[in-house]
C-alpha cells in the first residue's frame, strides 16, 4: 500500500509505502507535521526564513506531532483503500517494532 501527501507549503506530492519503519526515515531526512499540514525536507530547511525561528525550536514534541500526522494518514488511506476498520498498529518497544 502507498501513502499519498502533499507538502502544504510548496504542494510537491510524494508517495511512500505503509511500512513500519518509513516514517522514521521521513523524519531523520528532516521531514515535519503539525496537524494535518505535512512539510517536506526543503521547505523545513526555510522555515526559519518564513516563521522566524526554526520548526523544532517552535514546537516542542516535533516527534510526537511527526508521529501522529503518519498515524492518521496511515489509517485514513488504509480504510478508503481496504474498506475495513482494521489496521495494524505498531509499537516501538526497547528498539523492536511490535504490533500492538
Amino acid at each position: 500500500m502507498k501513502i499519498h501527501y502533499q507538502c502544504s507549503n510548496c504542494g510537491q506530492r510524494f508517495q511512500s509505502s505503509a511500512m513500519v519503519g518509513v516514517p522514521d526515515g521521513m523524519y531523520i531526512s528532516g521531514c515535519r507535521a503539525v496537524g494535518d499540514a505535512f512539510y517536506c525536507e526543503e521547505c523545513v530547511k526555510t522555515w526559519a526564513d518564513r516563521n522566524g525561528k526554526p520548526f523544532d525550536e517552535q514546537y516542542a514534541m516535533p516527534v510526537k506531532m511527526f508521529t501522529r500526522w503518519w498515524n492518521n494518514m496511515v489509517d485514513e488511506q488504509a480504510r478508503l483503500e481496504s474498506k475495513t476498520d482494521k489496521v495494524k498498529v505498531f509499537k516501538v518497544i526497547n528498539g523492536v517494532y511490535v504490533e500492538g
